[in-house]
């Protein structure tokens, strides 16, 4: 076996997904051997899942690694990356597992490939435990765009659970550099924007969701603008629904899914809620996007530092995986109320400094 080759451990901090996902992109873009054992160990169902069978295979392919132990319910997994290869690809999970997890997984040795690539992803669009389509869209990308990245998003097929059957696809241009991030100071929010969607559900449903949620928000202080989107049973593969909002041009957002018995207006209100908390913080950054942020951060350019609206053990896991693989330390201080300020030094990676081809 490779003496470079590095060992990670599934089972450290939340134990799930993430582990795998921040560590397959790693070493692809750096061109790092590595062996993930205890994959997703923390997780009811360990091992691989479809959806990340798909993450692993998409790499393999973009870098034509050799791999072991890709295979469903694995609790381990060999990946040696080769350069990575800019181009055409499309990956189908087969389930309603997250779309927006497998394109976090090839998007970041994607925007180092020294080319254009464009992916398509087929799978769940608005699943739990996953960020929506329109949080990765409206929130995630904008902040890419400030690290300086470039990532076109067209979202052609909404999937719900459990059918899935959902399309998205990404067209990502190559980056020279990331920029560092410094970013502590409350937002000023004007105005709250958001959609509510529903599938093959009756046609008011999306139209409540985006009521209860307009309501909450202007109780609290807040202008909202919710669009609706609605689709019919021949759009979708199965009935879903849920509601995601946004502000701010360094956004914060937040999310809810509707689900069998759930009130349509109780996913408004719930995505309200949670929006409200995260902007009451204070914070210029909400706590999903303060994980997310993180490996970016990691190979900018310069030191970053970075408000979050509360800590999370998913934040100490990325920034734990980010340190096997870069040496560079991740540091969190709690700051007054449930904040946390995060600090990350920059390795000023540069596409020459990988395995590019």
């Amino acid at each position: 076996m490779d003496d470079d080759l590095l060992v990670i451990s599934g089972s450290y901090g939340e134990g799930g997904g993430q582990i795998l996902r921040t560590a397959l992109s790693l070493s692809a873009l750096l061109g790092r051997p590595v062996r993930i054992k205890d994959i997703r160990a923390r997780r009811p169902r360990p091992g691989l899942q479809p959806q990340h069978l798909t993450a692993v295979q998409a790499l393999q392919k973009i870098t034509g690694a050799r791999v072991s132990g890709a295979t469903l319910d694995s609790m381990e997994l060999v990946f040696e990356p080769g350069p990575i290869r800019p181009g055409r690809c499309v990956f189908n999970i087969g389930t309603a597992g997250s779309v927006v997890l497998v394109a976090q997984t090839v998007l970041l040795p994607l925007l180092f490939a020294g080319g254009q690539s464009t992916v398509r992803i087929v799978g769940g669009t608005d699943v739990e435990h996953a960020p929506s389509v329109d949080y990765f869209a409206n929130v995630f990308l904008p902040w890419l765009e400030r690290l300086g990245a470039r990532v076109d998003f067209r979202l052609i097929r909404r999937g719900y659970f459990p059918k899935g059957g959902g399309v998205i696809e990404l067209t990502v241009h190559p980056v020279s550099s990331l920029s560092p991030l410094h970013l502590v100071d409350t937002p000023e929010i004007s105005k709250v924007f958001g959609v509510s969607h529903a599938g093959a559900l009756p046609p008011d449903v999306a139209e409540r969701q985006a009521e209860a949620a307009r309501k909450r928000l202007n109780s609290a202080g807040y202008d909202a603008d919710v669009s609706t989107v609605t689709y019919s049973r021949s759009e979708v593969l199965c009935p879903g629904s849920g509601v995601t909002l946004w502000a701010g041009s360094y956004p914060i957002g937040a999310s809810a899914l509707g689900a069998r018995g759930l009130l349509a207006e109780v996913v408004g209100k719930r995505a309200a809620n949670y929006f409200i908390h995260i902007a009451e913080s204070g914070a210029p950054v909400d706590a999903h996007m303060g994980d997310q942020l993180i490996p970016y951060l990691a190979l900018a350019s310069g030191p970053s530092e970075i408000l979050v609206a509360e800590p999370t053990l998913h934040q100490v896991t990325n920034a734990w995986v980010v340190e096997q693989f870069l040496g560079k330390k991740v540091d969190f201080e709690r700051e007054e109320g449930r904040r946390v300020r995060i600090k990350v030094s920059g390795v000023g990676f540069k596409p020459k400094d990988g395995q590019q081809g």
